[in-house]
């Protein structure tokens, strides 16, 4: 069960239309999509930041409710530390947000939708691309 990046969120509300197309694919084969806490809060940061904040705002919530929440504890805690300990050994981090939806992931099924070709670093992760 795939966890959403925010980019793939956002391609969404904004109608994109390969995003759309992956959501109904993965619809159609069942799968429960997973956000985070930290898409929440970004969804929600780039609503306020928006021209139209009470619509965006209203938008938000609607795409949250579609979507199961990952709740946060020590096991992701440990993996964002050692996940972004590792990344930045390499020179290769993704930007501590990113890191931790990644660590959520990796906690929880291993997988993540997202147009974001950095999550390809992180050779543990299944990224399923649109």
């Amino acid at each position: 069960m795939p966890v959403a990046d925010t980019s793939f969120i956002v391609d969404i509300i904004r109608h994109d239309t390969k995003a759309l197309a992956k959501l109904q694919e993965l619809e159609s084969e069942e799968k429960v999509l997973y956000i985070t806490p930290v898409n929440a809060l970004k969804l929600f940061e780039g609503a306020y930041r928006s021209l139209r904040v009470k619509e965006n705002v209203e938008e938000v919530l609607e795409v949250l409710a579609a979507f199961e929440e990952i709740p946060f504890g020590n096991d992701i805690y440990h993996a964002f530390g050692y996940l972004s300990a590792a990344l930045l050994d390499r020179g290769s981090p993704i930007g501590d947000f990113d890191q931790v939806i990644a660590a959520a992931a990796l906690c929880f099924d291993g997988e993540i939708v997202t147009r974001d070709g950095h999550f390809e670093k992180i050779p543990e992760l299944t990224v399923i691309g649109y």
